[in-house]
């Protein structure tokens, strides 16, 4: 249990300050070919308490709070390592009856951070079209570096014969 002060003008303890209390969710994973789907059991939450996000390593965070009573809270931390094959531009996230379903559909590209969109599709294309051009400009690097040193060693080679035939 950990204790989180406000920001108030008491030094000692207050009467806003929350006492946290942490708890691992029941989770229950669903395999599939075409997505696998994760449920986390959370009763006693609402939507509105709960977030979730995906990193540009593929970590799933899913985490909220809510009050208990008085100054108690009651806290979830959960990260999950998204499959290499899943989707992450289409996740989808749904609350209801108690039990946040996400449904992660397989084959695609890693989008940078985002989150997820409860109830919705988290989709963003231009991240994605941003991480395409991204590949894109570090091959166009190589090309010009490429032209460059090609370009270099043809007028090193011109000169050098021009030096020799005037010589």
């Amino acid at each position: 249990m950990e204790t989180k002060y406000c920001a108030c003008s008491h030094t000692n303890y207050c009467a806003c300050a929350r006492v946290y209390e942490d708890f691992e969710p029941y989770c229950k994973w669903h395999k599939g070919e075409e997505r696998d789907t994760l449920e986390v059991h959370l009763q006693d939450f609402n939507k509105e308490q709960l977030k979730a996000q995906i990193n540009n390593h593929g970590v799933l965070k899913i985490f909220g709070e809510r009050p208990l009573k008085e100054t108690r809270w009651s806290r979830f931390n959960k990260e999950i390592n998204v499959d290499k094959k899943c989707k992450t531009c289409a996740i989808q996230a749904k609350f209801g009856n108690g039990v946040l379903s996400v449904i992660m559909p397989k084959t695609g590209l890693r989008p940078t951070e985002k989150a997820i969109i409860l109830d919705g599709i988290c989709c963003n294309e231009l991240v994605i079209e941003r991480s395409i051009l991204k590949q894109n400009l570090g091959m166009a690097v190589k090309v010009l570096a490429v032209a460059v040193v090609v370009a270099f060693g043809a007028y090193a080679t011109y000169k050098c014969t021009r030096s020799a035939l005037s010589a």
